[in-house]
């Protein structure tokens, strides 16, 4: 335990040293929000809800997004198949303790400190400009916290699943080139989940990518809380187990180019 919570800080720390590179993201989350805000405006002009949500709903759908873009999509996403591809990451098959373990600790300390640092500030600027549907109470205030953190290491999941590509072929760039767009669409990176037709909607309202971004929405806005949190407690255990499956079959078959 204390080797985990050691290797959380370490990756705390390390993300935090970025200090430009967090600036930048505050400042490109700020913007992008503001454009994506400004079609939501556009397209509820005259219309009172769209699929179920009001504009408050959409407005603060795409804040929310905004704020946690950068834990879901993290900047180190080709970390893990590029070490895998040179061969580096075999130093992690002699370290002790669970190889998976160490990973996700260290990689959810970095989104911790993505979670700390960079969300509240888009969230708080669109909170004093916009009317956003955000819990004021504290119970509501620590359950949004909450969800916002599963995501964040729901997040830690499906960016290793995706580096895993790395251990089958050396081409990963143009795997995930493939991957990302119905990744984006499915998790509601593009539009709310609610906007899709039927089943769509609802295979992507209760499948695994609801943990990422509509589980948050929901719980801001107050909608099926618990059923909510419940499906990023699962999917996250189911999640965990897919990356152990996955990680196994990649460690007894890998192959070292030059080794």
């Amino acid at each position: 335990m204390d080797a985990t919570w050691g290797l959380f800080a370490a990756g705390f720390r390390h993300q935090t040293s970025y200090r430009f590179a967090l600036v930048s993201g505050l400042l490109t989350n700020t913007f992008f929000g503001l454009v994506r805000t400004a079609v939501f405006l556009a397209v509820y002009r005259g219309r009172g809800e769209v699929s179920g949500l009001d504009v408050a709903d959409a407005v603060t759908y795409v804040w929310i997004l905004q704020a946690i873009f950068a834990l879901l999509w993290s900047p180190w996403i080709h970390e893990l198949p590029t070490r895998i591809r040179s061969g580096e990451w075999t130093a992690e098959l002699i370290r002790p303790g669970s190889l998976l373990g160490r990973h996700l600790a260290y990689d959810a300390g970095r989104t911790a400190s993505l979670l700390v640092l960079r969300a509240p500030v888009p969230l708080a600027f669109a909170a004093v400009v916009f009317d956003l549907r955000l819990p004021t109470d504290p119970v509501g205030i620590v359950l949004l916290t909450l969800s916002l953190a599963l995501a964040g290491f729901a997040a830690c999941c499906v960016r290793f699943l995706i580096g895993s590509i790395g251990f089958w072929t050396p081409d990963f760039r143009g795997m995930f080139s493939l991957v990302f767009g119905p990744l984006y669409l499915l998790s509601g990176f593009v539009i709310p989940v609610e906007f899709f037709p039927e089943p769509m909607r609802t295979a992507a309202t209760i499948g695994p990518l609801s943990a990422l971004l509509r589980s948050p929405v929901a719980v801001a806005g107050g909608r099926d809380v618990a059923v909510a949190l419940a499906l990023q407690v699962l999917w996250i255990g189911v999640l965990v187990l897919v990356c152990q499956y996955v990680l196994d079959r990649a460690t007894r078959r890998m192959v070292v180019f030059g080794g």
